[in-house]
């Protein structure tokens, strides 16, 4: 049944636009990475604060997006703000269906299975941090920025979870 659903699909004559984008995959990452990742409000947007309000930069789409001031007290600001806060054990991002964790591994796999489709090796398995960051990059990040000869050197790291 899955394969006569395949061969359906295939028989349609499908269109798909995708334009590439104009400043390479990194840059469209680091766009969509601004929205996934985004905070409820940006310090650029608060305008003033005093003891008992807080004035914010605001759009106001009713009138085409005009940029206005909206003065909140304290407290309404920090209600607002906080609307925007999680629940412990909630996520921003989520996958569903083939890509959700509980089953990811045994789903794709059964979908590779039933489409034949190739199995693809990672492309940055066996590679270093410094390696997989100039595969990205295009260069080699470890050549010094000033004379281009010489190699840095790593001096000391901090390990996740601490801070200098």
């Amino acid at each position: 049944m899955f394969q006569k659903l395949l061969d359906l699909c295939y028989e349609k004559d499908w269109y798909t636009y995708a334009k590439e984008p104009f400043s390479g995959p990194l840059a469209v990452l680091k766009y969509l990475g601004r929205y996934t990742h985004r905070i409820a409000i940006s310090n650029r947007r608060i305008v003033s604060v005093d003891k008992k309000t807080v004035t914010i930069a605001v759009k106001d789409y009713k009138n085409e997006s005009q940029k206005k001031t909206v003065t909140l007290t304290g407290l309404e600001f920090v209600r607002r703000f906080l609307m925007h806060i999680l629940p412990k054990g909630f996520v921003k991002i989520r996958h569903y269906g083939l890509l959700a964790n509980r089953n990811k591994k045994t789903k794709l796999s059964r979908c590779r299975m039933l489409t034949n489709s190739s199995v693809y090796k990672p492309k940055f398995e066996g590679l270093t941090t410094v390696e997989i960051i100039s595969l990205l990059v295009g260069r080699d990040v470890t050549l010094c920025p000033a004379c281009k000869k010489g190699r840095l050197q790593q001096l000391s790291c901090f390990y996740p979870g601490t801070g200098p």
